[in-house]
């Protein structure tokens, strides 16, 4: 798929860019518990997928025939996630059949015309107490005072223009700004403390980048999502999709049954991860790749299941580390093996994190002046 700059592709923009769009789907993740969600303009489905993590349910459309048979591709093992060809202008589903629709930075990209048809569409297939999530560029930010004018944005909005393109088909309509800043962060060590006191040069401009619109129809009912929140982040989020393998009767760890998941964690880097094993013949060991190409540490503290544990064994973990087992290595490992002929779920919890460049350099600092030692000897 040709590389355009306006799909999104974890690991292949900047990480100002990745910040920006990780941000914004983090931000909606508490709400989306038990609904089913439509996201509208899936792209290549970092979104969709991040979001099939919480929600009930997922359906990603996009009007490129290309970019679904990619998402299809990569994301095929997520079984409340489901890609379709569609167009804006005229969604191929029933009445009230969406809690949530997601809208992220596609608006923009159709005329005016396909803009109000796509707001009528979204109406429709949303349930009466049905909420819709869009974002798009501020024009007066984005367009206007940067002087860049992008090619692919065919109708952008001013920041009243856009309520009032909402209000057409939406009574109510609140309005969150988003900016990507450096920020210097300071928080007491209890972190306890929610309300964050904004100090910012005169230069800034207090209207955002980019706005994200909360819309509904159904009064009195309280919205689940609060998007105000402030991202912090030290390297390339992506996606850290994990791995679950079952040995064969040959103690191979084969393709056949693999099954994989996006390894989310927590502010304080704890994961929890399931697995459907019911369909698994002779399954007594596991193998469980927490990440893919990254150094990290990560420990396995506790496995949920309907089976029995005998043993969790890092298998190329170069040592202990902090939190976890250090894996200096592209494919971390660990093996687990037990009684599970009759189990029928895994749940991993555990702790993981990539290494930033900073940790890896005081990791080799400290494997170098131990081997300078032994060697002193």
């Amino acid at each position: 798929m040709e590389y355009t700059g306006e799909r999104f592709i974890p690991e292949n923009d900047g990480v100002e860019i990745e910040a920006e769009h990780v941000h914004r789907y983090k931000s909606i993740t508490n709400g989306l518990k038990n609904l089913k969600v439509l996201d509208a303009g899936c792209g290549t489905g970092y979104g969709s997928f991040f979001m099939s993590q919480f929600a009930k349910e997922v359906t990603g459309i996009d009007i490129s025939e290309e970019t679904i048979e990619w998402c299809k591709e990569h994301y095929t093992d997520q079984g409340n996630l489901n890609f379709k060809q569609a167009s804006l202008e005229s969604l191929p589903f029933e009445d009230a059949e969406f809690d949530c629709i997601v809208n992220f930075e596609v608006i923009e990209h159709v005329d005016a015309n396909i803009q109000n048809l796509f707001l009528k569409e979204a109406k429709r297939v949303l349930k009466s107490d049905g909420i819709l999530i869009m974002s798009t560029p501020n024009k007066l930010i984005y367009t206007d005072k940067s002087g860049y004018r992008n090619p692919f944005h065919l109708s952008e909005f001013y920041p009243e223009d856009f309520k009032l393109f909402l209000k057409q088909e939406f009574e109510n309509v609140k309005i969150f700004n988003q900016s990507l800043h450096v920020v210097s962060n300071i928080r007491d060590e209890s972190q306890n403390e929610k309300r964050v006191r904004v100090i910012q040069n005169e230069s800034i401009d207090n209207e955002g980048k980019y706005m994200i619109a909360l819309c509904s129809n159904e009064r009195g009912v309280s919205s689940p999502f609060d998007l105000s929140s402030v991202y912090k982040y030290d390297s390339v989020a992506g996606i850290n999709l994990a791995s679950l393998y079952v040995s064969d009767i040959d103690n191979f760890y084969s393709q056949e049954h693999k099954q994989s998941a996006a390894l989310i964690t927590d502010t304080g880097n704890n994961f929890s991860l399931s697995f459907d094993i019911s369909q698994i013949q002779n399954k007594n060991k596991f193998r469980f790749d927490p990440v893919e190409n990254c150094f990290c540490v990560c420990n396995i503290e506790a496995i949920l299941t309907d089976g029995t544990i005998d043993s969790i064994i890092p298998l190329n973990a170069l040592k202990y580390y902090k939190k976890g087992f250090l894996f200096m290595n592209i494919d971390p490992q660990f093996e687990i093996k037990g009684d599970f002929d009759s189990a029928t779920y895994f749940t991993i919890k555990g702790y993981f994190k990539i290494l930033t460049q900073i940790e890896i350099s005081e990791v080799v600092d400290d494997l170098y002046k131990q081997l300078m030692e032994a060697v002193n000897k």
